[in-house]
């Protein structure tokens, strides 16, 4: 698996930067952009909803809209969020798998 899917990061003002771990938040965020219908926005509104998610999912303050535009290149905005969507969705689902154990423990 790809480094960036198991912890993706930007590099800002010469810093390695990794996102905070994921809220619910966040979870929801990215699920709600990935069902919708994005058919009626401008590729500039795609991005930009792009970028937002990405400010959302690192959720720590040098992380601004204007750090993001600078550290990725037009073409890499939407494969690092799939990225960071790919990581959310592996934090998320492997704590849901241990979840069936505790459950077993208690019983």
């Amino acid at each position: 698996m790809d480094e960036k899917v198991l912890h993706p990061q930007l590099v800002i003002d010469g810093k390695i930067v990794k996102p905070t771990p994921p809220k619910m938040r966040v979870w929801r965020a990215f699920l709600a952009f990935f069902d919708e219908d994005k058919s009626h926005l401008t590729m500039e509104e795609f991005l930009d909803r792009h970028i937002d998610l990405i400010v959302l999912a690192f959720g720590r303050p040098e992380v601004t809209r204007a750090a993001v535009e600078d550290a990725l290149g037009i073409a890499d905005v939407v494969p690092f969020t799939r990225d960071l969507f790919g990581w959310l969705q592996a934090q998320t689902f492997a704590k849901l798998v241990k979840l069936p154990n505790a459950a077993a423990g208690e019983g």
